[in-house]
């Protein structure tokens, strides 16, 4: 079976830690999760560490999905990865990397290393699926951003 590759990168606004401590605190998942995707949090481990994991049901094209993510690596504020324990993927990773530009920008590099079911005929679906990741990566990154530009005022704790 191929393993894919998706490689997606923006630049927010606002320092390392602030972007780290966002994407820890899972009540923000929804906030950057597109309106054309369903996605309902069931339970989580606490204190969210390696190896908590995140139960989730994803709800797309009217069809609910069990994910269990495992955090794979934590080790803020600069890597966070995350995969896949069980779901609709042969294997899901998504990594995120965060690069202080500046004390008050940062890189935020993300790659997603998926493996579909069903061999050759799952790998016939592969531009469908890239193509739903391009545009559910480019929502969460304007929505990540837009994130940061409201709430600047507090983000840094300085009222700047």
């Amino acid at each position: 079976m191929k393993i894919h590759t998706l490689d997606y990168s923006c630049i927010l606004d606002t320092s390392v830690n602030d972007v780290c401590q966002f994407h820890t605190d899972t009540r923000n998942l929804p906030r950057i999760t597109p309106p054309w995707i369903n996605v309902t949090i069931e339970s989580i481990d606490e204190p969210f560490i390696e190896k908590s994991r995140v139960s989730l049901i994803i709800k797309r094209f009217g069809i609910p999905t069990r994910w269990v993510m495992e955090i794979e690596t934590l080790q803020c504020p600069y890597i966070i990865t995350d995969k896949m324990i069980s779901g609709p993927f042969s294997l899901f990773r998504h990594q995120r990397v965060f690069t202080p530009l500046s004390d008050s920008q940062t890189q935020m590099d993300e790659k997603i290393t998926i493996k579909l079911p069903f061999g050759w005929l799952g790998n016939m679906f592969f531009p469908f699926v890239q193509s739903d990741m391009d545009k559910m990566f480019a929502y969460r990154h304007q929505a990540t951003q837009d994130y940061f530009l409201r709430n600047s005022q507090y983000v840094d704790g300085k009222g700047n």
